[in-house]
């Protein structure tokens, strides 16, 4: 057994571990905990030991808020250490800045949805999503409508090359003579380049006649292949395709009996209401001259009040890290 191994079985052991654990079997809609007194990387063994103890069939699900990007990196790094990779996801906010609304990061916007659409209907075995307030502030796609219009690629596979166009166009993305960031794609023969929303690599799609003779991922500067694929999914701009009806706040999406571990439900609702304040100045000065995806964002206000938040909190067991039980009721009375 490794020293990180038997650490683990050290804290699947200790009483509050197994207290939590009862609770969570017995009560699990109204499970409300306080913990204190966990520093550093105590806190992912923590919830890396109750997420793995508890007994459900279909897979137990733990989301932790963390005050910050910064903090939430950190503790995502320890959970991939303690669990491994496959057992721990990362839901960012849309921007390169979390609270600046001025400038999109695509990466993190896809990651936001490949996350939801993985934990939305968990498997069988126990995962943590790690998470902060920005995040929280933003709206997701709902995970059947983003399946809905996600389109697959097979090897193999015969292809439309004027109805890709088609698609392509239909899903934001804008032909260029070489691809070099999302959202582009260019038609060279046979040769389909695509740069999808928020790939850290474009692809390279080759037809033999209108059969798809090789699927790849290259390099947009040296235009050397990087791995051979079977199958590739291509995603609408999740900005500007779907409507607000369409979104929802990413605890909606969640399992009921999701556990959700809060750093500190006051500093929450306080960087929520402050997320709320800045998006509403600078939807105030949202012009023609900004990128549409900007423009349809603001529009369409696809962000959530702090109060939208608290209730579909209640709605799930929690563990709070900060604050003492008593103080918590009397402040957030609609949490208990």
């Amino acid at each position: 057994m490794s020293n990180l191994q038997h650490l683990l079985g050290h804290y699947a052991e200790h009483p509050s571990v197994k207290e939590i654990l009862r609770n969570l079997e017995n009560t699990p809609d109204r499970v409300r905990i306080q913990i204190g007194g966990l520093t550093g990387a105590q806190e992912s063994f923590a919830i890396a030991s109750t997420a793995l103890g508890q007994k459900t069939a279909a897979g137990a699900l733990h989301v932790l808020v963390a005050n910050a990007k910064e903090e939430a990196a950190y503790r995502h790094n320890d959970l991939e250490g303690i669990m491994g990779r496959e057992a721990v996801y990362f839901f960012p906010d849309s921007f390169k800045r979390p609270a600046f609304f001025d400038d999109l990061n695509q990466t993190q916007i896809l990651q936001r949805s490949e996350t939801i659409s993985k934990i939305a209907v968990p498997g069988g075995s126990a995962s943590v999503v790690v998470t902060y307030p920005e995040a929280l502030f933003e709206k997701v796609v709902k995970p059947e409508i983003l399946q809905k219009t996600r389109i697959e690629v097979k090897k193999g596979e015969r292809l439309d090359v004027d109805f890709m166009i088609q698609v392509l166009v239909e899903y934001g993305f804008e032909r260029a003579d070489f691809v070099y960031e999302p959202g582009q794609f260019s038609i060279r023969g046979g040769i389909i380049d695509l740069f999808s929303f928020g790939n850290d690599l474009p692809y390279r799609i080759e037809l033999f006649d209108d059969e798809v003779e090789t699927l790849r991922t290259f390099d947009p500067i040296s235009q050397l292949s990087q791995q051979n694929l079977n199958s590739l999914s291509i995603v609408p701009n999740l900005n500007t395709r779907f409507r607000q009806d369409q979104k929802v706040s990413m605890l909606q999406v969640l399992p009921a009996n999701t556990v959700i571990w809060v750093k500190d439900i006051q500093f929450l609702v306080d960087r929520l209401q402050y997320c709320f304040e800045r998006a509403e100045h600078f939807a105030a000065k949202v012009s023609a001259l900004d990128s549409a995806e900007l423009r349809e964002i603001f529009r369409d206000r696809a962000f959530l009040f702090p109060t939208d938040v608290l209730e579909s909190l209640a709605f799930h067991p929690i563990i709070f890290l900060e604050g003492k039980i008593v103080a918590l009721k009397k402040n957030f009375p609609t949490l208990f």
